[in-house]
């Protein structure tokens, strides 16, 4: 059957329906232009950032009907470290100085909610180049973003749920994110899950974390200030947030000194 006779037994509405259809399959290229720079700042920021201390502030919370059930406050310092193994991971961990305003004493930590991986994850998951195509990304219009910034969003690609680099990619993830248009950092980013407690399937998680650019051995790197992580409070789920703050960045580094011998023949000489 040839082409136009196909077409003259579409009716209107399903030729633009299918027109639109094809559209939307269609890259974006601008919007892949900005994406390359974002999966190279990342790519960067990976393979270059130093080791790193930062001081840490948590806040965790259990929230029941909008109301405060628990809370736990911690002071701690926060490293990320470039792990010697051959792919450089980044490990993060705390040395906890406090719980609640007293001394820790080696006490275990016991929050409501906790929280990792926003240092060593929180880009690379959903705009490195490795995850492209798990993805699908759009311009975000639906909020007023600031003067110099720009908003996209991302959702969790069905089709790619079983290529090898989107296996840890939960179904029905969605997200957010902001960047900076000039260097093309990313200045905030956030992202839901479905994360169901036991038999409550309603419970959802999101997680956000904002950026800020530290200068660390004369380099500028683009670090989390905060990171927040909540989960939706449901007839059978309360509710809980964890919010950690960071500040005073500095790097991490083993330092010595080393001290001239002294000769024999300066010692002084028995009489």
């Amino acid at each position: 059957m040839r082409l136009s006779s196909l077409l003259a037994r579409l009716s209107p509405v399903c030729l633009v329906g299918c027109f639109a259809a094809v559209l939307a399959q269609q890259p974006d290229p601008a919007l892949e232009q900005i994406l390359s720079r974002i999966e190279a700042n990342t790519e960067q920021y990976k393979s270059t950032v130093p080791s790193f201390l930062c001081d840490e502030h948590i806040t965790s919370q259990e929230i029941h009907d909008g109301q405060l059930k628990h809370e736990t406050t911690v002071e701690a310092l926060f490293r990320v470290a470039r792990s010697p193994s051959p792919d450089g991971a980044l490990e993060e961990s705390r040395e906890v100085k406090s719980i609640n305003g007293k001394s820790s004493s080696g006490k275990k930590l016991d929050m409501p909610i906790s929280f990792r991986g926003g240092f060593s994850g929180a880009l690379a998951k959903f705009l490195s180049a490795d995850r492209h195509e798990c993805f699908d990304y759009q311009s975000d219009r639906s909020s007023p973003a600031s003067p110099g910034t720009e908003a996209f969003t991302f959702t969790a690609r069905e089709s790619a749920a079983k290529q090898p680099a989107c296996v840890s990619i939960q179904p029905g993830t969605t997200g957010k994110f902001v960047i900076d248009t000039a260097s093309a950092q990313v200045t905030h980013i956030e992202r839901t899950v479905p994360n169901p407690v036991g038999k409550d399937q309603a419970v959802r998680g999101t997680a956000s974390v904002d950026f800020a650019p530290v200068t660390l051995n004369g380099r500028s790197f683009w670090l989390p200030t905060t990171v927040i992580a909540f989960t939706t409070e449901t007839p059978k789920t309360n509710a809980f947030r964890f919010t950690a703050k960071y500040s005073n960045y500095h790097r991490f580094a083993a330092s010595s000194t080393i001290l001239p011998t002294t000769s024999d023949t300066a010692q002084p000489q028995p009489r």
